[in-house]
């Protein structure tokens, strides 16, 4: 049996095909910061939150920190909630989360906006940004579901 000979790239194709793909993490990346940064940058626009920034490179520096943080902590969080509701399953389980996941948002803002002094808020604030990251929150496993459904219907098909 003849075994099938590949074809041959140029070097042009690999650096195309590699700028391609560094593209599109650089937007898988940037994507959800972007929409966190103006999101942030919507709600400092009210007098009850204020990013003490110099600039819009430094504006961009202290909200970067504040969603690293909030990412990290959040998937702890999930995490953490999950495995403990894990025994109630069905919608009972998934609002006793969402509700445990608003109270922890508000917490991490309150005690976020006590400790630095890039971000400082009133609470009318701390509630605007519990909120925003709240529905944040819910935005994600929305998407999560009607993936997972899309797949199954796909598989199905």
């Amino acid at each position: 049996m003849k075994k099938k000979d590949r074809s041959k790239y140029s070097l042009a194709d690999h650096i195309f095909a590699k700028t391609v793909v560094s593209f599109m993490c650089l937007a898988i990346i940037s994507f959800p910061f972007l929409v966190f940064y103006f999101a942030m940058h919507l709600i400092s626009w009210t007098n009850d939150v204020h990013i003490h920034a110099s600039g819009t490179l430094s504006s961009i520096k202290i909200v970067l920190k504040f969603f690293v943080t909030t990412l990290f902590i959040t998937v702890i969080m999930d995490m953490i909630f999950s495995a403990v509701l894990n025994r109630a399953k069905g919608i009972l389980g998934y609002i006793s989360e969402a509700l445990l996941m608003l109270a922890f948002f508000y917490l991490y803002v309150f005690f976020y906006s006590l400790l630095s002094n890039e971000i400082v808020m009133t609470e009318k604030g701390r509630l605007y940004v519990s909120l925003f990251l709240f529905f944040g929150y819910l935005c994600i496993h929305a998407v999560y579901v009607g993936a997972k459904r899309l797949s199954k219907f796909i598989v199905k098909n």
